[in-house]
């Protein structure tokens, strides 16, 4: 049996013309989750997202869910600006 395998295609990236690969594992949370994780209301998170300062949902029809991967990259940045001294407003 020779079979050969090719690298699936779902995985190329920007230089190729392709949009880049979402990672196997992304999850879409719902506002629910994202208040969880976050620890704030979905007013502040709205208001966030208004100034920048937050990752805006995906919008699936009427639904709003946000990419997991990004909420936790927001946090991870909260923790090391607060452990850099780096404090604002």
């Amino acid at each position: 049996m020779n079979q050969t395998l090719s690298t699936p295609q779902h995985h190329l990236t920007g230089e190729t013309g392709q949009l880049p690969a979402i990672p196997a594992t992304e999850k879409l949370l719902p506002l629910p989750e994202v208040e969880s994780r976050s620890g704030f209301k979905s007013s502040f998170i709205y208001q966030l997202i208004k100034q920048g300062k937050f990752p805006p949902p995906v919008k699936i029809g009427n639904a709003s869910r946000w990419r997991e991967s990004e909420i936790q990259q927001w946090i991870h940045a909260q923790i090391e600006s607060s452990s850099s001294g780096k404090h604002s407003g």
